[in-house]
């Protein structure tokens, strides 16, 4: 069978997979890079593409003339800015650093009010969105913005420098609140008000357009033939685990893509950029087949990460299965967090630690702050479950639809303890996995473009079939 290289970048680490529907090979495994300097947060971007040209080596070193095509996602937002000649302008940032903070009020004055700016583009305010990084440079570094030609999403930039071709995929570009998912184009109108060049902002192609071969120089530093072709998948990270969502076709299945963050929605036809929509803070994002992503951002793991990183740095020695015993040996603490709380949004710093936060929120809000490691599993587990029930009640309000199932896909439904809170606390099965949904959808998306499916629901169907799945019940 053909097979095909499924590049994923995560917030926390990357993989560069081999496989196809019914098997898959993670061949490199690495950290996602990113730095302080000098006060500012950005993404390692050499160092990323370094990784994937290791992994694609081990790709064809192995499996060589088998592999057809490459795709590529990674998390959201993010983007680099290049010259007339495809250099950088600038460094990467990354999307938690604080440069866009208090960002949204100011340019919901400049564009009219919220609701404009959400009936155009459907997006939920968040501080780290393209609109409000890309404010933060007009403000700060104006020089930088009037130097740059280009544009490019952190995929769309990693698949430029494979190619040699620049191109902006549409999953990725919806993510901005920059693009009117209506007209299936830039939001012009927000663009010009911003004072942004509209050349910036180039040509849009959907999800499973074929980018072009690798560059000769790639292809020889690799080992990959001329014949190999780079894919733009669905280049959202979020987007290719949704299109792994193991559904019927014709229904409409509730999600949770369940990693660094916990994106909780459905598919739909249309945007929904009504009030309701945005007061719920539901967002629209392109999905893979071209529809909606109709979900709300609640935050994940990263605050249990976050915790782990923390006492790791006091040298404690961390063992996630001897982690999972003493939480659930600590059900009996009452405490929990509501984890769209945006304190909790930051990376540890000195004086600034995730225990500490959570110790404060738990404070404020007369409940007991966590005195051990399960306690403040428990904290933040039980939160994230009560957010999910939260959210899934606004969303059946907001849709007008009643859900008889969840779907947590992604590396966070390996938490089985998670898994059984948010059953019981939403009071719907809860149907665990695929665990790499994100590859999964990233490879179904290839398949599709290679005329090896008809469809993406027959790639859903497939896993449906040949994945693991595990039923948690209230």
């Amino acid at each position: 069978m053909k097979k095909h290289i499924a590049i994923d970048l995560g917030a926390s680490n990357g993989r560069v997979l081999v496989g196809d529907l019914g098997e898959f090979e993670v061949v490199h495994r690495f950290v996602t890079q990113n730095d302080q300097i000098l006060g500012e947060f950005y993404w390692n971007i050499q160092s990323l593409f370094a990784e994937i040209k290791v992994g694609l080596k081990k790709a064809f070193t192995k499996y060589g003339s088998d592999i057809t095509s490459i795709g590529i996602d990674t998390w959201g937002v993010d983007y680099v800015l290049t010259d007339d000649k495809g250099g950088l302008v600038s460094l990467c940032y990354h999307y938690r650093d604080s440069r866009t903070d208090g960002l949204i009020e100011q340019v919901a004055k400049q564009l009219g009010g919220k609701m404009r700016i959400y009936e155009r583009t459907g997006i939920a305010f968040q501080p780290f969105n393209t609109l409000y990084q890309l404010a933060a440079m007009k403000r700060d570094r104006p020089e930088t913005l009037k130097a740059a030609s280009h544009y490019l999403s952190v995929p769309d930039l990693l698949a430029y420098w494979l190619t040699g071709i620049m191109k902006n995929e549409r999953t990725h570009a919806s993510t901005t609140q920059l693009y009117d998912p209506k007209q299936k184009t830039w939001a012009w109108d927000l663009i010009d008000d911003m004072g942004f060049e509209r050349s910036l902002f180039g040509e849009i192609v959907d999800s499973g357009t074929v980018l072009g071969s690798l560059t000769t120089d790639v292809a020889h530093e690799v080992g990959a033939s001329s014949e190999v072709v780079v894919i733009a998948s669905a280049a959202h990270d979020t987007a290719s685990a949704v299109a792994a969502v193991p559904a019927e076709a014709g229904g409409t299945p509730l999600y949770i893509s369940s990693g660094t963050w916990s994106l909780l929605g459905v598919e739909l036809s249309e945007p929904r950029t009504d009030q309701a929509s945005m007061e719920s803070g539901f967002t629209n994002e392109v999905a893979a087949s071209g529809g909606i992503r109709f979900l709300k951002n609640i935050m994940g793991m990263w605050i249990q990460q976050e915790c782990v990183r923390h006492w790791e740095r006091e040298g404690q020695e961390i063992k996630w299965k001897e982690l999972d015993e003493e939480t659930l040996r600590c059900t009996d603490y009452q405490g929990y967090i509501d984890p769209s709380d945006t304190r909790f949004l930051k990376p540890n710093s000195h004086d600034n630690l995730m225990t500490d936060r959570i110790d404060a929120w738990c404070q404020e809000h007369d409940l007991p702050a966590p005195s051990n490691h399960g306690e403040y599993m428990v904290a933040i587990y039980r939160g994230l479950a009560k957010a999910y029930a939260k959210a899934i009640s606004d969303l059946e309000v907001v849709i007008g639809k009643k859900f008889a199932a969840l779907h947590i896909i992604g590396g966070g439904c390996k938490n089985e303890i998670l898994d059984q809170w948010a059953a019981t606390e939403t009071g719907l099965p809860v149907y665990a996995g695929p665990v790499e949904a994100t590859a999964l959808g990233n490879l179904v998306v290839q398949a599709w473009a290679t005329g090896e499916l008809e469809s993406l629901q027959e790639g859903r169907d497939r896993i449906k079939r040949e994945q693991k799945v595990k039923i948690f019940k209230p």
